[in-house]
């Protein structure tokens, strides 16, 4: 079976590394094989609040936030790309997941049950993130409270319960050549993911 990579940089700007890291990733999976699917953040329109407060709204989706759904429904594997700040993710690609990670969508809530069923399960994950923090201080310091959260109360909660976080930092002291060989080893990443059977797609 042919894997279905969808490829989502969530870095805002157009000249940003993580965009390179994107398509370095998405293109080489593409040329391995895999069909591969791009969307960036920096190119979406949408109302960032749900104005509802919660999701029983029925806040009318943009088409940019239903094509997002669409990819995700689409893929057996998600990269999204993206800086790490403020220990999270950006702002507007966190109001693009509460808009789009919807009930009836992305998870279930069953009555009697504490935890929900899972919309997207079968699918795998690789958290591609750049930060200027360095990756010792982030292990050591901040315990990986990111991947804490976006792997446990985010993947694993709707469904893409094999994941992996990659990161590459610090992107303010690297240099023309660390950054070449980030592009080679993301190159890489993308080979292997584009063959890679489907449970060991998120293994670093």
């Amino acid at each position: 079976m042919t894997n279905r990579i969808f490829v989502f940089s969530g870095h805002l700007g157009e000249d940003r590394f993580g965009h390179a890291l994107a398509e370095a990733y998405g293109e080489a999976a593409r040329q391995a094989g895999a069909e591969v699917r791009v969307m960036r953040l920096s190119a979406m329109t949408f109302e960032s609040a749900l104005l509802s407060g919660d999701f029983k709204g029925n806040q009318e989706l943009e088409p940019d936030v239903a094509a997002f759904q669409e990819n995700l429904k689409w893929c057996s594997h998600w990269t999204p790309v993206y800086p790490l700040w403020w220990g999270g993710m950006p702002g507007q690609m966190k109001s693009l997941l509460d808009r789009a990670l919807l009930p009836g969508v992305a998870f279930k809530m069953v009555e009697g049950e504490e935890l929900p069923v899972k919309l997207f399960k079968g699918r795998s994950a690789r958290v591609i993130i750049t930060s200027d923090t360095a990756a010792h201080y982030y292990d050591e310091l901040y315990d990986c409270a990111h991947d804490k959260i976006m792997g446990r109360q985010i993947l694993d909660f709707i469904g893409f319960e094999e994941h992996s976080f990659k990161m590459f930092s610090p992107m303010y002291l690297a240099s023309e050549d660390e950054r070449a060989s980030w592009i080679a080893e993301i190159t890489e990443l993308g080979k292997q993911d584009a063959v890679a059977r489907q449970d060991v797609l998120a293994v670093a």
